[in-house]
């Protein structure tokens, strides 16, 4: 099935956050290493001229609450606030929402596309769900079946058997196969609220039902 054409506003197939994540290390990580301003993270940021204030602002905010980053100075007349990064926590820019919560609705999809990676045959939602639950994370069968859907939609599956609703008979599931040429990554190709696929190995929306942005993909803003 065709995927439906998107159009993103991003610089190298990097969304905001991460490139502010990624200037914020890149200041951090400079020889002369210290504290450093909005202002500064906009500097040394990919594609700046693309890069507004507002979403360097949002996104501080949201590491300060999560603990991430801290605040070495309060801003004073013209002396703009100064921040420092507290914990480094790797190449990804953190997935946090505006009161420092980390994002986790993305856990289950994790495990059901890393186990729709490792079948080797097909699979419906019953059988989604069984093999991709976890103690800590379980995976419900109609979530499997929204999942499976939401990534056939976007081009990821083979249907292998169609979906069988027969009073008279026992109903069948229908069964999928992932598609080996949309075997893009690890990552998971996250189903969002919004009514599109997100898919971070390639740093793109691939499918939508409306206009959104990778953002609003990520953290359901």
């Amino acid at each position: 099935m065709p995927r439906k054409p998107v159009t993103l506003s991003m610089v190298g197939g990097k969304g905001p956050r991460q490139r502010i994540w990624e200037s914020i290390r890149r200041l951090s990580a400079a020889a002369d290493a210290g504290d450093f301003t909005e202002r500064e993270i906009w500097g040394a940021a990919e594609g700046r001229d693309q890069l507004e204030m507002t979403a360097i602002v949002d996104y501080r905010r949201c590491l300060i609450a999560a603990g991430v980053l801290v605040q070495t100075s309060q801003p004073v007349k013209q002396s703009p606030g100064r921040y420092r990064l507290a914990r480094d926590e790797g190449l990804e820019a953190p997935r946090l929402r505006r009161n420092g919560e980390r994002v986790t609705q993305g856990l289950a999809q994790e495990q059901m596309w890393r186990t729709l990676r490792m079948l080797s045959g097909d699979t419906n939602a019953r059988e989604l769900a069984a093999h991709a639950s976890t103690p800590a994370i379980p995976v419900a069968e109609s979530a499997a079946g929204a999942y499976l859907r939401m990534l056939d939609l976007a081009g990821y599956l083979d249907i292998t058997a169609e979906c069988v609703r027969d009073p008279q008979r026992r109903s069948q599931q229908a069964r999928y196969r992932l598609r080996a040429d949309r075997n893009t990554g690890p990552r998971p190709p996250m189903v969002c609220r919004v009514g599109a696929v997100f898919d971070p190995n390639e740093n793109a929306v691939v499918w939508q039902q409306q206009t959104v942005t990778e953002e609003d993909c990520i953290y359901g803003n």
